[in-house]
């Protein structure tokens, strides 16, 4: 009797022993499952984020370019802007000297008469 009530009680305390080393693994694995999951994660947010960049690179190229074109196009109008203006300038200091001399020569003139 007490040969079989000891075999009782150590099969009693080998299954929940054995129990408590399965349910000890299967927390581990859960464990693991949530770093992987944590991983997964982790990437696929990477990978969205290094999408996003390139698709706002790319739109962000394309934008540089036009503004570019239509910076050199606003260049190209100020610059002969520019040019008209100095060149009607320039005529005007022109026509001021030249009234200019003449009035000198014409008051030389009169002067040596």
């Amino acid at each position: 009797m007490k040969s079989k009530l000891l075999s009782a009680f150590t099969l009693a305390i080998l299954l929940s022993v054995g129990a408590y080393a399965q349910d000890s693994t299967a927390a581990m694995s859960k464990k693991e499952m949530r770093q992987q999951e944590r991983a997964e994660r982790k990437a696929r947010i990477k990978d969205d984020l290094n999408s996003t960049g390139q698709t706002v690179k790319k739109k962000a190229k394309v934008a540089d370019e036009a503004v570019s074109k239509e910076a050199k196009k606003i260049g190209t109008a100020v610059n002969t802007g520019l040019d008209k203006a100095e060149t009607g300038i320039r005529a005007e200091g022109d026509k001021i000297k030249a009234k200019r001399d003449s009035s000198r020569a014409d008051k030389a003139r009169r002067d040596s008469l």
